[in-house]
């Protein structure tokens, strides 16, 4: 069961809602650009970059007050609404993050020490892989969604979520490696690159674990 009624309004609503995701997920693939810029000690490309995931921050936000407005004529299943919002604001909080680690390291020109670069890509790249994941089950609920509201025998759009990999985790365990990494250099690094180099770690998590949350009330609002 669907967390809204089957009728023409719910179909764009879900076509909306995948739009919102997709906008997610492109500020968190921009962190790939970012790091790579950074890693290169380009930052005119960081300060594009930044400029990017800004631009893409608006778009989310007007997109999630579109949805706001659009579900008051709404009627979801005692889970559904709930779920709908805290879907929301996790997604916010992805793409917030992403958006503040684009702010953190457009202020400073860092270099990142070769001993630390295969940890901090790892930990990127685990970051866009968790966010793929969201966007992948949102694309696919979405297909489905539209077919269950012509065929009320279609398979349940909970489907598309069974055999997903869940490497929940992971990314906190490639954090905490970073971390240890940067701070066993804490005498060849000076404070302030250190602290700048904790926070990104910390704010890549949190990309990650937020995405995580998504996907867990997305389960919900489908069930």
């Amino acid at each position: 069961m669907n967390a809204f009624n089957k009728h023409a309004e719910p179909i764009l609503f879900v076509q909306q809602l995948y739009a919102h995701a997709h906008s997610v997920d492109r500020s968190v693939a921009l962190t790939q650009l970012l790091a790579g810029a950074l890693l290169a000690e380009d930052y005119e490309r960081v300060q594009i970059v930044h400029e990017q995931i800004s631009r893409i921050t608006e778009e989310v936000i007007r997109i999630e007050l579109s949805l706001y407005a659009r579900i008051k004529n709404m009627h979801f299943h005692p889970a559904g609404g709930y779920a709908f919002s805290q879907y929301l604001t996790c997604q916010g909080k992805v793409a917030g993050s992403a958006q503040e680690l684009a702010d953190l390291l457009v202020l400073r020109q860092t270099t990142i020490p070769a001993a630390l670069r295969d940890d901090f890509l790892a930990l990127v790249t685990q970051v866009v892989n968790v966010s793929r994941r969201a966007l992948s089950l949102m694309e696919g609920l979405s297909s489905e969604a539209q077919t269950l509201c012509a065929d009320t025998e279609a398979e349940s759009p909970l489907n598309a979520m069974r055999g997903v990999p869940d490497d929940r985790g992971q990314a906190g365990r490639l954090r905490r490696k970073f971390a240890q990494r940067v701070y066993s250099l804490e005498e060849q690094l000076d404070p302030v690159t250190i602290i700048l180099l904790d926070k990104c770690c910390t704010l890549l998590h949190k990309v990650a674990d937020s995405a995580e949350h998504a996907i867990d009330h997305l389960g919900l609002m489908v069930q």
